[in-house]
């Protein structure tokens, strides 16, 4: 009787406290900055894409709210492990490093107007979500065991991105569309 090999890597090991510097709290906060970051380049990506196309910019408003998911179950975590953590600590945190990332985005928004600017602007969002998945590879090796299955299920949310980012990229479906009137 042959044996089947499966194609899923093994769970590596957690790694002890001294093979690993950082702590639960500052992985958590390091995922809940990179997230937030997330959230508000998507919701920016999905208001420019408003006037050109509502098809993509409902997409990227969907990749937007699977960002706060995500923020809400570090938020979750943090208080599960009883962490004295910034985003499990109250909404005005939210409000306050949104605002600082706006600022550092200063550029006004744009609006796209081409299909050519919005096949730039989608490239640039798929090499924004490889980057963040590498993100969150590092971190999930970097995790104890207690981070390490909602790290290892945010890379694979992350890679599911990536395909759809590619899917709505390499089809070209819908980019000529214009946005629908309401």
């Amino acid at each position: 009787m042959p044996t089947t090999t499966s194609t899923r890597s093994p769970t590596p090991p957690p790694l002890s406290p001294r093979q690993n510097p950082w702590r639960v709290d500052q992985l958590l906060a390091l995922a809940g900055s990179h997230e937030l970051a997330e959230l508000t380049r998507y919701r920016r990506l999905a208001f420019s894409f408003l006037t050109f196309n509502t098809a993509i910019s409902r997409l990227l408003a969907g990749l937007g709210i699977e960002c706060e998911t995500r923020l809400k179950k570090l938020a979750h975590i943090a208080q599960r492990l009883e962490l004295l953590y910034p985003l499990s600590s109250s909404e005005r945190y939210y409000a306050k490093l949104h605002a600082k990332l706006r600022q550092k985005e200063a550029a006004p928004c744009h609006f796209i107007g081409s299909e050519d600017m919005a096949i730039d602007a989608l490239t640039q969002a798929l090499m924004d979500a490889e980057a963040s998945r590498c993100f969150y590879e590092q971190l999930r090796e970097a995790s104890p065991a207690s981070l390490h299955f909602l790290l290892a299920a945010i890379v694979q949310q992350k890679q599911a991105e990536l395909g759809v980012l590619s899917e709505r990229l390499t089809s070209g479906e819908g980019l000529t569309q214009p946005a629908a009137l309401c």
